[in-house]
């Protein structure tokens, strides 16, 4: 029987798209992998990576501990597992983390660390994709030349960052909008464009974790802390709206 992991993370869809590559690291080392994620999601992150249990939490309206980690843990000590990770470097009043790896290391830093898997094994992400649900999205989008391909805001942002007109230039702007229940079905669009200009964001997670070649504006408007690791040659611009103050 193979050894069970358990993974402590919750959400959001970016993280958990940042953390794929640890729960791959243990599988390919004969790991079963159990992994509590928010309800939404398991559909989504199931059809794109069948290897793993996604187990459904059930967000309440307003999130707290029991939601990210006090219900995970009970759900994985049902599945009896021989390890778990827990990913947050933060959680709001409780110690988790380990405050010497929070100390020297971003945030995505941090997860791998934690989970003992290389770092650069964040830049090979790998999932199941599905071509007929990517083809009818970009059908969709009604798109019959050049384009650049925009995610203008964030959970995180109250408004949409103001793009500059010089940065589209010219090209036909395709906004991502809910078309679709799932990130990955995106893949393809993203692939395609000509530019792309993302808000930090989990897009731009998986845009970056891709290792997508197009030419690449971020803007940037969160403070480290929340900012992951981009190394694939990304433009960095800043919105003229400021989201978060220095304290």
């Amino acid at each position: 029987m193979p050894k069970r992991l358990g993974i402590i993370q919750t959400r959001g869809i970016g993280d958990i798209i940042m953390a794929l590559p640890i729960a791959d690291h243990y599988l390919e080392h004969g790991w079963e992998i159990f992994w509590p994620i928010d309800s939404d999601f398991v559909d989504m992150f199931s059809r794109a990576k069948p290897s793993i249990n996604f187990i459904p939490v059930r967000r309440p309206k307003k999130p707290e501990h029991n939601y990210f980690l006090n219900e995970p843990v009970e759900l994985l000590a049902e599945k009896q597992c021989d390890k778990t990770v827990v990913l947050y470097n933060y959680l709001g009043g409780l110690n988790i983390a380990d405050p010497r790896l929070v100390r020297s290391l971003k945030f995505d830093e941090y997860k791998y660390a934690i989970a003992g898997v290389p770092f650069e094994r964040k830049w090979h992400l790998d999932y199941v994709r599905n071509m007929e649900r990517e083809e009818a999205l970009f059908r969709s989008l009604n798109i019959p030349g050049e384009y650049v391909c925009i995610q203008d805001r964030s959970s995180e942002m109250d408004a949409p960052v103001e793009i500059a007109h010089e940065l589209t230039r010219g090209l036909q702007i395709v906004r991502i909008e809910p078309h679709t229940d799932s990130i990955f079905d995106w893949r393809l669009t993203l692939e395609r464009a000509t530019k792309l200009i993302m808000v930090n964001s989990c897009f731009a997670n998986l845009i970056e974790q891709l290792n997508l070649k197009n030419e690449k504006d971020l803007f940037l408007y969160s403070p480290v802390t929340f900012t992951p690791v981009f190394k694939n040659n990304w433009r960095f611009v800043f919105p003229k709206q400021v989201f978060y103050s220095p304290e």
